[in-house]
């Protein structure tokens, strides 16, 4: 199968276990194919990933689908049609975010933030340049620098990410979130900091994780596979380190929905994101507590699962939902 047409089908999800393997194969030929996908990969991300298309970002978006192009080698025989198919990427963004097409050949390159953001309801995975994969949780938004592993690798993030990092010894991993930073080198962890909770948790899977204040740079936290750091934005000193089956931590990568003894305030806000929707709740019954896992494609099963554990009454009008407690 013609190379181009190969990348295209991985890229879009629809590749055989045949065209995986052919892929693979191609990939471990020369380290420089494997750069070569990862800069193709991430420009189909900014293609379709849905953005907050401000001014601002408009120019975030730009300068890294520049950076790609830039960096583009050659490709053996397809060079040609793969670059080619980058441009008319980039000229497809250029489109949609409102950029002279022009712009594509003429604007130096800075050192620009780029940002990508997965809408309310749904997941985004973003590759980053090094090969780190990180799988943003619902309405999550990742922040990162055009010069990101060429000087350093630290992302922010705002809402829940899994991240499987790319070993690097001489470039550490961080994560930014609110007033916090984790380090890595090469791991999997998964990062929870909604701006709806008091708290950040970290929850490890492999490798270690290190946590610290951004401001004091103390450390706070060390962790080791499965184990859990839970810190309260109120007072970082008062970090809880726990065992856990991290694993189930990180049932939503899955597609599961997981409720833990919260209330129902805690548990509508989750469904909130999930699925996409605004809920009002009228006769609120703050005793109550919920324990669930749940793998459901339809809003109304979870409010029918609700209903039989605390009997409810419930109106749907397109996005925007209404429960009252009986």
């Amino acid at each position: 199968m013609e190379l181009y047409s190969l990348i295209s089908k991985y890229l879009a999800g629809e590749a055989t276990a045949e065209d995986k393997a052919e892929l693979s194969a191609w990939r471990k030929s020369d380290p420089k194919n494997e750069r070569e996908l990862q800069e193709l990969k991430e420009s189909w991300s900014l293609a379709h990933t849905d953005f907050l298309f401000d001014n601002s970002n408009k120019e975030k978006v730009w300068n890294r689908i520049i950076s790609n192009i830039n960096r583009m080698h050659p490709i053996k025989m397809y060079s040609r049609t793969v670059l080619y198919r980058t441009i008319a990427v980039a000229a497809t963004v250029a489109l949609l975010i409102g950029i002279s097409i022009p712009l594509l050949f003429s604007r130096e390159e800075e050192n620009k933030m780029v940002c990508f953001k997965a809408p309310l309801g749904q997941k985004a995975e973003v590759c980053l340049p090094d090969g780190t994969s990180v799988l943003l949780n619902s309405g999550s938004v990742l922040t990162y620098s055009t010069d990101y592993s060429r000087t350093k690798r630290s992302v922010k993030l705002e809402g829940q990410a899994f991240f499987d990092v790319a070993k690097d010894k001489d470039h550490p991993f961080d994560v930014m979130v609110d007033n916090l930073k984790v380090v890595v080198h090469g791991t999997s962890f998964d990062v929870n900091a909604y701006k709806d909770k008091a708290e950040i948790s970290v929850t490890l899977l492999t490798g270690s994780v290190s946590v610290f204040s951004s401001s004091s740079n103390k450390l706070l936290a060390k962790l080791q596979p499965n184990q859990k750091a839970i810190i309260p934005l109120y007072d970082t000193d008062k970090c809880i380190l726990a065992n856990c089956n991290a694993q189930e931590e990180v049932i939503w990568r899955l597609g599961k929905l997981k409720i833990d003894g919260e209330e129902l305030t805690d548990l509508v806000r989750k469904m909130e994101r999930w699925y996409g929707v605004k809920i009002a709740v009228n006769n609120i019954n703050t005793t109550k507590r919920y324990w669930m896992t749940v793998k459901t494609e339809s809003f109304r099963e979870m409010l029918e699962i609700i209903n039989r554990i605390t009997p409810i009454d419930y109106s749907i009008n397109g996005e925007e939902v209404t429960i009252t407690c009986r």
